[in-house]
Protein backbone atom coordinates (compact mmCIF):
# COMPACT_ATOMS: atom_id res chain seq x y z
CA UNK A 1 0.00 0.00 0.00
CA UNK A 2 1.16 3.48 -0.62
CA UNK A 3 2.47 5.92 1.63
CA UNK A 4 -0.14 9.11 1.75
CA UNK A 5 1.53 12.44 1.94
CA UNK A 6 1.01 12.97 5.52
CA UNK A 7 2.49 9.88 6.50
CA UNK A 8 5.56 10.35 4.21
CA UNK A 9 5.79 14.33 5.58
CA UNK A 10 6.08 12.73 9.22
CA UNK A 11 8.51 10.23 8.30
CA UNK A 12 11.07 12.74 7.12
CA UNK A 13 10.01 15.19 10.35
CA UNK A 14 10.56 12.14 12.59
CA UNK A 15 14.00 11.55 10.93
CA UNK A 16 15.00 14.72 10.47
CA UNK A 17 13.54 16.94 12.69
CA UNK A 18 11.65 14.96 15.63
CA UNK A 19 10.99 17.93 17.59
CA UNK A 20 8.21 19.06 14.83
CA UNK A 21 7.00 15.85 14.48
CA UNK A 22 3.89 16.23 17.43
CA UNK A 23 0.39 15.20 17.81
CA UNK A 24 -0.48 19.04 17.85
CA UNK A 25 1.77 19.50 13.98
CA UNK A 26 0.28 16.35 12.54
CA UNK A 27 -3.54 17.73 13.47
CA UNK A 28 -2.95 20.85 11.96
CA UNK A 29 -1.42 19.33 8.88
CA UNK A 30 -3.69 16.80 8.34
CA UNK A 31 -6.82 19.46 8.33
CA UNK A 32 -4.88 21.27 6.19
CA UNK A 33 -4.79 18.20 3.31
CA UNK A 34 -8.12 17.20 3.67
CA UNK A 35 -9.42 20.71 3.27
CA UNK A 36 -6.93 21.18 0.19
CA UNK A 37 -8.10 17.83 -1.27
CA UNK A 38 -11.84 18.50 -0.41
CA UNK A 39 -11.41 21.98 -2.16
CA UNK A 40 -10.06 20.93 -4.73
CA UNK A 41 -13.09 18.18 -5.55
CA UNK A 42 -15.40 21.55 -5.09
CA UNK A 43 -14.00 23.83 -7.71
CA UNK A 44 -14.21 21.38 -10.01
CA UNK A 45 -17.48 20.65 -9.31
CA UNK A 46 -18.54 24.29 -9.50
CA UNK A 47 -16.55 24.84 -12.63
CA UNK A 48 -18.98 23.90 -14.65
CA UNK A 49 -21.78 26.26 -13.32
CA UNK A 50 -19.48 29.28 -13.48
CA UNK A 51 -18.40 29.61 -9.44
CA UNK A 52 -15.26 29.93 -7.27
CA UNK A 53 -15.44 28.14 -4.25
CA UNK A 54 -15.78 31.70 -2.29
CA UNK A 55 -18.46 32.75 -4.81
CA UNK A 56 -20.47 29.63 -4.28
CA UNK A 57 -19.45 30.12 -0.35
CA UNK A 58 -21.57 33.53 -0.25
CA UNK A 59 -24.54 32.13 -1.97
CA UNK A 60 -24.50 29.25 -0.20
CA UNK A 61 -24.41 31.35 3.18
CA UNK A 62 -27.26 33.98 1.87
CA UNK A 63 -29.42 30.90 1.33
CA UNK A 64 -29.04 29.47 4.40
CA UNK A 65 -30.47 32.56 5.67
CA UNK A 66 -34.28 33.08 6.48
CA UNK A 67 -35.95 34.62 3.54
CA UNK A 68 -35.67 37.18 1.89
CA UNK A 69 -32.30 35.47 2.26
CA UNK A 70 -29.89 38.47 2.96
CA UNK A 71 -27.46 39.48 5.83
CA UNK A 72 -25.09 42.47 6.67
CA UNK A 73 -21.83 42.56 5.54
CA UNK A 74 -20.35 41.55 8.95
CA UNK A 75 -23.04 38.60 9.21
CA UNK A 76 -21.65 37.37 5.64
CA UNK A 77 -17.65 37.92 6.65
CA UNK A 78 -17.84 36.03 9.81
CA UNK A 79 -19.96 33.14 7.48
CA UNK A 80 -17.49 32.90 4.83
CA UNK A 81 -14.52 33.67 6.95
CA UNK A 82 -13.85 36.16 3.98
CA UNK A 83 -11.94 39.85 4.75
CA UNK A 84 -14.03 42.68 3.93
CA UNK A 85 -11.92 43.29 0.78
CA UNK A 86 -12.67 40.01 -0.28
CA UNK A 87 -15.93 40.25 0.11
CA UNK A 88 -16.12 43.29 -1.89
CA UNK A 89 -14.87 42.26 -4.76
CA UNK A 90 -16.78 38.60 -4.71
CA UNK A 91 -20.20 40.82 -4.22
CA UNK A 92 -19.09 43.14 -7.08
CA UNK A 93 -18.54 39.74 -9.09
CA UNK A 94 -21.94 38.29 -8.09
CA UNK A 95 -24.00 41.46 -8.50
CA UNK A 96 -22.71 42.07 -12.03
CA UNK A 97 -24.03 38.49 -12.88
CA UNK A 98 -27.66 39.30 -11.05
CA UNK A 99 -26.89 36.50 -8.22
CA UNK A 100 -27.11 39.30 -5.59
CA UNK A 101 -28.46 42.97 -4.51
CA UNK A 102 -27.88 45.62 -2.37
CA UNK A 103 -31.25 47.05 -1.60
CA UNK A 104 -31.16 50.94 -2.05
CA UNK A 105 -30.99 52.48 1.46
CA UNK A 106 -31.19 56.64 2.02
CA UNK A 107 -27.78 58.57 1.51
CA UNK A 108 -26.98 59.01 4.74
CA UNK A 109 -27.48 55.02 5.95
CA UNK A 110 -24.55 53.07 6.31
CA UNK A 111 -23.43 51.10 3.66
CA UNK A 112 -22.48 48.79 6.43
CA UNK A 113 -25.56 48.19 7.49
CA UNK A 114 -26.86 47.47 4.13
CA UNK A 115 -28.15 44.07 3.34
CA UNK A 116 -26.55 42.09 0.62
CA UNK A 117 -29.61 39.86 -0.63
CA UNK A 118 -29.53 36.58 -2.80
CA UNK A 119 -31.61 37.27 -6.12
CA UNK A 120 -33.84 34.35 -7.37
CA UNK A 121 -31.04 33.63 -10.08
CA UNK A 122 -28.96 33.66 -7.23
CA UNK A 123 -31.06 30.99 -4.93
CA UNK A 124 -31.17 29.03 -8.68
CA UNK A 125 -28.06 28.41 -9.30
CA UNK A 126 -26.95 27.90 -5.54
CA UNK A 127 -29.25 25.05 -5.37
CA UNK A 128 -28.30 23.34 -8.30
CA UNK A 129 -24.71 23.77 -7.36
CA UNK A 130 -24.95 22.32 -3.97
CA UNK A 131 -26.62 19.42 -5.35
CA UNK A 132 -23.60 18.84 -8.16
CA UNK A 133 -21.50 19.41 -4.81
CA UNK A 134 -22.75 16.68 -2.66
CA UNK A 135 -22.87 14.60 -5.29
CA UNK A 136 -18.67 15.22 -5.73
CA UNK A 137 -18.62 15.01 -1.87
CA UNK A 138 -20.58 11.59 -1.46
CA UNK A 139 -18.68 10.19 -4.62
CA UNK A 140 -15.11 11.53 -2.72
CA UNK A 141 -15.34 10.18 0.27
CA UNK A 142 -16.82 6.70 -0.89
CA UNK A 143 -13.82 6.57 -3.30
CA UNK A 144 -12.23 6.78 -0.18
CA UNK A 145 -14.16 3.56 1.45
CA UNK A 146 -15.59 5.77 4.44
CA UNK A 147 -18.46 4.86 5.63
CA UNK A 148 -21.53 6.57 7.12
CA UNK A 149 -20.72 5.72 10.63
CA UNK A 150 -17.34 6.94 10.42
CA UNK A 151 -17.96 9.97 9.01
CA UNK A 152 -20.46 10.95 11.38
CA UNK A 153 -17.46 10.01 13.94
CA UNK A 154 -15.08 12.28 12.22
CA UNK A 155 -17.61 14.36 12.32
CA UNK A 156 -18.19 14.50 16.01
CA UNK A 157 -14.36 14.38 16.67
CA UNK A 158 -13.88 17.27 13.98
CA UNK A 159 -16.83 19.28 15.57
CA UNK A 160 -15.30 19.17 19.19
CA UNK A 161 -11.98 20.20 17.27
CA UNK A 162 -13.49 23.30 16.03
CA UNK A 163 -15.67 24.07 19.33
CA UNK A 164 -12.42 24.13 21.45
CA UNK A 165 -9.66 26.36 18.76
CA UNK A 166 -12.77 28.95 18.48
CA UNK A 167 -13.34 29.19 22.58
CA UNK A 168 -9.81 29.37 22.96
CA UNK A 169 -10.27 32.17 20.37
CA UNK A 170 -12.43 33.70 22.81
CA UNK A 171 -10.10 33.31 25.69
Amino acid sequence: MEKSSAALLFGRLEAHWPETATAEHASVVLCQRVARLLDESARRALAPHGLGFTEFEVLAALRSAPAPHDMIPSELYEAVLISSGGLTKVMKGLEARGLIERPTCAANDDRRRRPIRLTAAGQALVEKAIAVLLDAYHRRLAQAGFTKAELSAGNAFLGRLLSGLEAADRD
